[in-house]
C-alpha cells in the first residue's frame, strides 16, 4: 500500500512539472550594442513589464551580462502584451506566452526596433512587420521613381506637386489598407491580430464597420481576450447614447477583488461616478440612500459607485463617515483620479455623473440626480416603468 501511495505522490510531482514546463516562458536577447541612447552608461538591467489598469507593473528584472540578457517564468493564461524596459530610448515589445521567445540581436540605442520569434504569436507579428516593411520599401522606390518622371517645372511648385503627393498617399493607403485585411483574414484564429487590428485598422474604419466587419468576424474563443474587450469598449463609447450596449469597465472593491460591470448584467444598475472630494456629490447621498430603501425588497437594483479619488484613504473614509453601505451598494474604483479608464469610456468630464443601465446592460437614461432620480428608480421597482 505505502508503495502505491509513493508512486501516485511520485506520479502528480511529475505531472505537475510537466505541467509548469508546459506554460513556462524563456526569453533570451542579445544587444549588438549596449550603449544607451542619451547617455554615456550602457544597459546593466532590463525589466519585463506589462500594463494593469492603466500603469506600468514589473513582472520580473534581470542583469543584462555580455550583452545577453535571459528572463524565465510562468506565462499568462491569455497571451499578454509585454515590454522589456531600462533603455532611455523606447523599449522591446512582445507577447508574452509559452516557449522561447528570441529577440533578435538589436542596438540598445534603439529597442523599438527590435524584432521577436520563436513562439506562434511573435512569429505572426514578426511576419507582419516584414510585411509592413515591404510596404514601406515599396513606398519608397515609387515614390522616387514618380520624382524623377515628374517635370521640373511641376516639381519646383508645391501646389502642382502637393496633388501628386496626395494621390501617391492615398492610393498607398489604400493597398497597405488591403494588405493588412488579407493578413488579418490569413491569420485569423492567432490571438497577435487583435493587436494587429487595433493599431492598424481601428483608425481606417468607422466603429460600425469595425464591429460588424471586423470583431464579429474573430473566433468565439478570442472574444474574451482583453484586447478585444479594449476595443469593443471603445467603439461602444463612441456610440455611447439612451438605448446603447455601455462599456464594460472594471474596478476594485473595498476588499481589494475586481469587480466588472458586465457581472452585474440582469439587474438595473445605477452607475454613479463620484469622489470623496466632490460637494454635489455628497449632496446625492441621501437620494441614493432613499432609492436603495425604494428597491429593499428587490434583487434586481443595484447602485455602483464609481471613485474617481486617487488616495484609497479618503475614498474609504468618505464611505465610512457618511454611512455609504447597502448589500445593493457596491463601490470600486481604480484609484487613478481623472486617468481612470471609464472616466474616458463614459465622457465623465465632471461629477456627479450617472448612467442608468437595463437588465441588458443598455442605457435608459444619463445624469438623473436628486428627485429626479429616485422618482425613475421608484417607477422601475414598481413596475410602472419597464426598459428590460
Amino acid at each position: 500500500m505505502r508503495k502505491v501511495v509513493l508512486f501516485v505522490l511520485g506520479l502528480l510531482l511529475v505531472m505537475q512539472g510537466w505541467a509548469q514546463d508546459r506554460d513556462k516562458y524563456v526569453i533570451t536577447g542579445e544587444m549588438t550594442g549596449d550603449s544607451m541612447r542619451f547617455s554615456k552608461r550602457s544597459v546593466s538591467k532590463l525589466y519585463l513589464t506589462r500594463l494593469h489598469e492603466g500603469r506600468e507593473v514589473n513582472i520580473d528584472s534581470v542583469t543584462v551580462k555580455n550583452k545577453r540578457f535571459k528572463f524565465e517564468g510562468i506565462a499568462p493564461e491569455l497571451m499578454d502584451v509585454c515590454f522589456i524596459t531600462g533603455f532611455d530610448n523606447g523599449s522591446v515589445q512582445l507577447f508574452l506566452e509559452p516557449g522561447t521567445i528570441t529577440i533578435l540581436p538589436f542596438d540598445a540605442k534603439f529597442p523599438v526596433g527590435a524584432k521577436v520569434k520563436g513562439t506562434p504569436n511573435n512569429d505572426v507579428l514578426y511576419d507582419f512587420q516584414q510585411m509592413h516593411d515591404r510596404h514601406v520599401e515599396r513606398v519608397r522606390k515609387e515614390q522616387n521613381e514618380v520624382a524623377r518622371n515628374i517635370p521640373d517645372s511641376i516639381r519646383s511648385n508645391e501646389e502642382a506637386y502637393a496633388a501628386y503627393q496626395n494621390a501617391a498617399y492615398f492610393s498607398n493607403s489604400l493597398i497597405y489598407r488591403t494588405e493588412v485585411m488579407k493578413f488579418v483574414k490569413n491569420h485569423i484564429h492567432a490571438p497577435a491580430v487583435l493587436y494587429i487590428i487595433k493599431y492598424n485598422l481601428y483608425d481606417m474604419f468607422t466603429p460600425k464597420v469595425l464591429e460588424r466587419q471586423f470583431l464579429r468576424a474573430l473566433p468565439q474563443e478570442m472574444r474574451t481576450h482583453p484586447l478585444y474587450t479594449d476595443m469593443l469598449n471603445q467603439i461602444k463609447a463612441s456610440n455611447l447614447k439612451v438605448g446603447a450596449p455601455a462599456p464594460d469597465i472594471a474596478g476594485r472593491k473595498l476588499d481589494g477583488k475586481e469587480l466588472k460591470l458586465s457581472d452585474l448584467k440582469g439587474k438595473y444598475v445605477l452607475l454613479d461616478f463620484w469622489a470623496s472630494w466632490c460637494g454635489p456629490c455628497r449632496r446625492e447621498f441621501p437620494y441614493i440612500k432613499q432609492a436603495m430603501t425604494a428597491s429593499e425588497n428587490k434583487d434586481n437594483f443595484v447602485v455602483l459607485s464609481y471613485s474617481i479619488d486617487d488616495k484609497r484613504g479618503e475614498w474609504i473614509k468618505c464611505i465610512e463617515e457618511n454611512a455609504l453601505t447597502h448589500k445593493n451598494w457596491i463601490h470600486i474604483s481604480t484609484l487613478q483620479g481623472w486617468s481612470s479608464p471609464a472616466v474616458k469610456l463614459f465622457n465623465v468630464t465632471a461629477v456627479p455623473r450617472t448612467v442608468l443601465l437595463n437588465p441588458r446592460g443598455e442605457v435608459v437614461a444619463f445624469d438623473l440626480r436628486g428627485e429626479e432620480m429616485l422618482a425613475k428608480v421608484m417607477r422601475i421597482m414598481e413596475g410602472t416603468e419597464k426598459y428590460e
